[in-house]
């Protein structure tokens, strides 16, 4: 299959890579040009890295050999599937689509990786919008398990059907989001403990809250450490876009740290001290995990009820985006909820 992907930062990069490890033909495109080379140049590291760990049989350099690095965007032509990975801007990301679409046929399938703007909105920079849906890649896309597919208003069945094909020909597990919601799944119920983790900090500190996270719940992170990790100002300008969009995602501590300049772990100060390495997070007494769960599952059942996903699908997702131990519902079933 020929793939083209838009933009070569930490996501582009991550699923060209991908996308080549299982045979495919990819060509990358970014109009920086020394965005382009690092990319590249991060996808032979990581490759290195996985034919050294025995991850992969083929040679770096036979992987290599099936990505094209390319400098206009007329060169997609031909492609069957093209995926954009540019920063999170909705007029950015229509400017793309709207180029796009001047040079591939009508039967090429168009792809936003994005992590929280609704595809349906995003369509709408198209002449042919049935050709498009989201396939939100988690980041780093080479070592996740996980693919959200996600149908917007206008796409097709067929177009649907295909991209949680061509995600299973990767060997990822596609998690299908059949309701164009905000969040689609995994953020969804992340947006919901973010919130909660907040509003529970007039009860308890931080750390006794990452503290359940992590030694009760044994998270990868506590909640506030991922905010930190994933970065301040990136989830603060998250919120305010959900928010627009009739979804609550209340934070006032976000918005203070982001004022601040504040970013978390790449400014070297967020909710923790990141100036000497990552923080330590001690167990402590704090919420209980019914306390910190209990708006997720309220949030997971809705996503059920209202035909967005499974109750397997729920918990799939939970387990493979956010590498938690076991799945939202079975958290719901150990604790009560």
């Amino acid at each position: 299959m020929k793939v083209a992907v838009i933009g070569a930062g930490v996501m582009g990069h991550g699923i060209a890579e991908v996308f080549s490890i299982y045979g495919n033909q990819v060509f990358l495109y970014d109009k920086f040009e020394e965005a382009l080379k690092k990319g590249l140049e991060k996808i032979k590291w990581s490759l290195d890295k996985l034919y050294e760990k025995g991850k992969i049989s083929e040679k770096p350099e036979e992987v290599m050999g099936r990505i094209t690095p390319i400098k206009e965007l007329k060169e997609v032509k031909g492609s069957e599937i093209v995926i954009e990975a540019v920063p999170e801007n909705f007029n950015l990301k229509a400017e793309v689509f709207k180029e796009v679409e001047k040079y591939v046929d009508g039967n090429t399938i168009i792809a936003t990786n994005t992590s929280s703007l609704p595809i349906t909105e995003l369509s709408q920079a198209l002449l042919k919008r049935d050709r498009f849906l989201g396939l939100h890649f988690f980041n780093p896309p080479v070592l996740m398990g996980l693919v959200e597919v996600i149908r917007g208003e206008y796409t097709s069945d067929e177009v649907f059907a295909k991209g949680i094909e061509i995600v299973r020909s990767i060997s990822r597990e596609p998690i299908p989001v059949r309701k164009d919601v905000i969040g689609f799944v995994v953020n969804r119920i992340l947006f919901r403990i973010f919130t909660t983790a907040c509003r529970l900090t007039n009860k308890y500190t931080i750390e006794q809250i990452d503290s359940t996270a992590k030694h009760i719940l044994k998270f990868p992170m506590g909640i506030f450490e991922l905010l930190d990790f994933t970065g301040i100002d990136t989830n603060y300008l998250i919120s305010k876009e959900v928010m627009k969009r009739g979804f609550d995602f209340t934070c006032p501590q976000l918005e203070e740290l982001y004022k601040k300049g504040y970013y978390g772990s790449k400014s070297g100060k967020g909710f923790y001290d990141w100036s000497k390495g990552r923080p330590e997070i001690k167990f402590l007494p704090g919420p209980t995990p019914q306390e910190l769960l209990v708006d997720a599952v309220k949030e997971g059942r809705w996503l059920v009820e209202n035909g967005v996903s499974t109750d397997e699908e729920v918990n799939k997702a939970t387990r493979l985006g956010l590498g938690w131990p076991k799945g939202l519902f079975d958290y719901a079933k150990e604790y009560g909820l």
